[in-house]
């Protein structure tokens, strides 16, 4: 590894311990019953966001009800986070979005409204509208959703400037892409003429691959993931011998290599994510 893609890997594993000791704080406070409403967790999917958010530049953001992370990611204000997930009128879309749906204008960030995969026309329009550079994130199950199918049609009609990321953690709600479907998501976007992409969630992966895809859009990354928890709450999925924890492999490559780093950044970040909700 050269050692532009060594600093490139330290700010990206950076953004993740921002997402993650957040998130922990998050799961924690639900448990304290201090958070009322639904909870969606972007704990084990950290390396996607942090990754996409070193690579592009204050994009459009759209993101799915997991939006915790990719909010954190592209400067999101973790305080408007914090109160949004709390119902507080501070919170970035006033209390009223919750979890699910996060949205803050002011960052150019904005979430679904319920409907699952609806950002992702909606992205489209604003990409239109704006003629900026958009990344839009959702789901393997809101990939199965006809609107979103269409809206890549639309989007190679008319050569927006968009780049769509499936957060492919295999399970829509709780239920396999085996038992729901026959079809590559990859495959399918290029059918539809947009340059696509199938990898895994290393973090220098994602990075190059959209180093590789934003002059070139518009485009689809499908990103092979593990989510560490339910759908909504913070049950733990079942443990599956496939299954990979992208932050620990991270985290033994910098013992490995820069553990200083390691131990600076975790401690970093573990004090910020307590500030933060220390003060509720």
């Amino acid at each position: 590894m050269n050692s532009t893609d060594f600093k490139i890997r330290k700010s990206i594993f950076d953004k993740m311990c921002m997402i993650r000791f957040f998130e922990f704080e998050v799961q924690k406070n639900k448990k304290l019953n201090k958070i009322k409403n639904l909870i969606y967790l972007s704990l084990g999917q950290e390396a996607i966001y942090a990754a996409s958010s070193v690579a592009i530049k204050k994009p459009n953001v759209f993101i799915q009800h997991r939006g915790h992370g990719p909010y954190l990611a592209f400067d999101g204000d973790p305080i408007k986070l914090r109160d949004e997930l709390l119902g507080l009128k501070t919170g970035c879309n006033m209390g009223m979005g919750g979890s699910p749906c996060i949205f803050d204008k002011s960052k150019k960030i904005f979430g679904h409204v319920g409907l699952i995969g609806d950002q992702v026309p909606v992205a489209a329009g604003y990409c239109f509208v704006t003629k900026k550079t958009t990344i839009c994130f959702f789901g393997d199950g809101a990939a199965e959703e006809d609107y979103v199918l269409a809206t890549f049609g639309l989007a190679a009609t008319k050569k927006l400037k968009i780049i769509f990321v499936c957060d492919d953690n295999d399970y829509s709600v709780l239920t396999k892409k085996k038992i729901r479907r026959s079809w590559n998501l990859a495959d399918v976007a290029k059918s539809f003429k947009l340059n696509s992409l199938d990898i895994i969630d290393d973090p220098l992966t994602i990075y190059h691959s959209i180093q590789k895809l934003k002059n070139r859009l518009p485009a689809l990354i499908n990103i092979r993931t593990c989510r560490e928890f339910w759908h909504e709450g913070s049950g733990k999925d079942k443990p599956n011998k496939n299954d990979w924890n992208r932050f620990e492999i991270e985290k033994s490559f910098f013992k490995k290599f820069d553990n200083v780093f390691l131990n600076q950044c975790i401690k970093k970040n573990e004090s910020f994510a307590n500030k933060i909700w220390g003060k509720i």
